[in-house]
């Protein structure tokens, strides 16, 4: 678990930074932004995709728990600050379903921990909801599932939003503080899909 110390303002600046990005308000933008439809696709596959992100992005602060149709990506983080401190986890939780002719797999993230400062001790809850943070992450399963060519890194996101004048703290959880995977190069995309729906062994 990485343990990073800031100054209060630099803390104060990335909270603000984060707030100015689109958000995922109501279940329309979640199934805009949280789902994805991958024809010709096997839901192993596209789990394998997604696993990858998550565990290139912070090697060894991801615990995976997996589920029949999915998993549940587990990542512990501490800040600490000038005058204040938090320490939480986030959570990554994958689902899919198969109707015989596409893979529908979706992702939600959210966070909870404590926050202390001074005297006082206070705890926090929510979904992360940062829609640039969701679209990096498709773009990086997209990457693995050899539907795209490039792999976004953190610097490129954080050069489009900083065009649109978004604060970089909108991509915390891939390319947060954090992050010890935030720089890491890009991985190999998976295998193609051989025919008949099987992948390739590696």
């Amino acid at each position: 678990m990485r343990l990073l110390k800031f100054g209060a303002a630099a803390v104060m600046a990335a909270c603000l930074g984060a707030c100015v990005a689109h958000q995922i308000r109501d279940r329309d933008d979640f199934l805009a932004e949280g789902v994805r439809t991958y024809q010709g696709e096997t839901r192993e596959r596209v789990l394998q995709a997604a696993r990858t992100v998550l565990q290139i992005s912070d090697p060894d602060d991801f615990e995976f728990r997996d589920t029949l149709t999915g998993f549940t990506g587990l990542r512990r983080y501490v800040i600490y600050a000038v005058l204040a401190a938090s320490q939480g986890r986030e959570k990554w939780e994958m689902q899919t379903e198969s109707d015989g002719r596409a893979l529908r797999a979706a992702i939600s993230v959210s966070e909870a921990g404590v926050s202390t400062g001074g005297y006082s001790t206070t705890p926090y809850e929510g979904r992360m909801a940062s829609i640039p943070l969701y679209r990096l992450f498709w773009d990086r399963v997209d990457y693995m599932l050899g539907r795209r060519p490039d792999w976004v890194s953190c610097e490129q996101a954080e050069a489009a939003l900083a065009a649109s004048k978004t604060g970089s703290a909108s991509l915390g959880g891939l390319c947060g503080p954090t992050s010890d995977g935030r720089n890491a190069p890009a991985p190999q995309p998976l295998p193609p899909l051989a025919k008949g729906g099987r992948q390739p062994r590696a």
